[in-house]
């Protein structure tokens, strides 16, 4: 009778140590394996990022030929500046970025990646502000994406980069 009930117990702990094994193991997969709408941070997509903040536009501000780079381009569209050619630095602003995302990223139905959402914006204290915001395709699934900053007293100009799979 004795022996019996060691048995019955040895069993039990038996199917108790089984069961937390396999609740660790699922609980291990479900943490590691992305949602469908999840957003992973890519070293790719922020390298590029800092690559296109380094481009030079098509816009000069005091003089002809000292070209705007991307990011100063953002920080003068924030502040409403014009260039010397009497184009909008908003409007040349658009037209890089559309530039330099479309020659990079191949977006479509038909390619890995599906869309994108492109979106600058300046963030004080407590305000925040859209500079620049494009969308191409269709962003339904997976998002990977970075963002890059740039300091503009007393704020910072955040853009922000998803590709959507």
């Amino acid at each position: 009778m004795k022996k019996r009930g060691q048995e019955e117990l040895v069993g039990f702990v038996v199917i108790v140590v089984l069961v937390a094994v396999i609740f660790l193991v699922l609980l291990a997969i479900f943490i590691r394996k992305p949602g469908v709408d999840s957003k992973q941070e890519s070293i790719e997509i922020y390298q590029f990022l800092e690559g296109a903040m380094k481009h030079t536009s098509e816009c000069a501000i005091n003089y002809e030929p000292n070209y705007l780079e991307a990011g100063e381009l953002i920080e003068k569209c924030y502040e409403g500046t014009q260039c010397l050619d009497g184009k909008d630095s908003c409007l040349v602003l658009n037209s890089t970025f559309v530039l330099l995302i479309d020659n990079s990223w191949k977006v479509g139905e038909q390619y890995p990646i599906k869309g994108y959402v492109f979106n600058s914006s300046y963030k004080g204290n407590e305000t925040s502000e859209e500079i620049l915001s494009l969308r191409k395709g269709s962003c339904s699934g997976s998002v990977r994406g970075s963002e890059y900053l740039i300091p503009a007293f007393p704020g910072m100009i955040v853009s922000t980069l998803r590709l959507c799979y």
